[in-house]
């Protein structure tokens, strides 16, 4: 049992239908992994979320530190005491520091199904390779990586772009309808 190829060999008949969809073999080998793309998205999208989740009031404690450190620098410098600047300053530096590891660390959460896409792809479609130069130009080839990569990233920005639609659409204000036996004026 290998504890990496063995979910792989279980998700294989999800993840490969999108593959056969259309008959046209390039066509269908991009469209199969740009929803492999969208699907790894989405499911980082979710990992992050749930990350911030678990970790909230600890982020929110650091980054209140954060702030309060570096106005009190701020404060210190205004005021002239550059001793107290120093200090404080340090202490901001490192808050700082701080944060920027925590929040690094939770949207590298976010890329894990990327890797286990690549793993995927490796396993189904590991010999297969693009032609991008033909032989006489020195018959350059690459894997899967490259399209892969750029699919991905393609589905994280259309993915990005989605969230703030949908978020939009649960956000706005809904209809103001009278309430039931009220009739409407109708302005005259």
């Amino acid at each position: 049992m290998d504890i990496f190829t063995d979910p792989l060999r279980v998700l294989d008949p999800i993840l490969i239908a999108p593959y056969r969809w259309i008959q046209e073999p390039l066509i269908g080998w991009l469209l199969g992994t740009f929803i492999l793309s969208l699907w790894a998205s989405l499911l980082g999208s979710l990992t992050l979320a749930l990350a911030y989740r678990v970790n909230r009031v600890y982020v929110k404690k650091v980054l209140t530190k954060t702030g309060y450190y570096h106005e009190q620098s701020l404060n210190a410098k205004a005021a002239g005491d550059e001793e107290a600047y120093k200090k404080i300053n340090s202490l901001a530096n490192e808050e700082f520091g701080r944060s920027f590891f925590l929040l690094m660390a939770m949207g590298m959460a976010s890329l894990w199904p990327a890797f286990f896409a690549a793993a995927w792809l490796h396993e189904r479609f590991g010999n297969m390779s693009f032609l991008i130069l033909p032989d006489w130009a020195g018959g350059y080839h690459f894997n899967f990586i490259g399209p892969f990569v750029g699919l991905y990233l393609l589905a994280r920005f259309v993915s990005s772009r989605l969230k703030k639609f949908i978020v939009k659409i649960f956000r706005s204000k809904p209809a103001s309808f009278p309430p039931p036996g009220v009739r409407p004026s109708s302005g005259t």
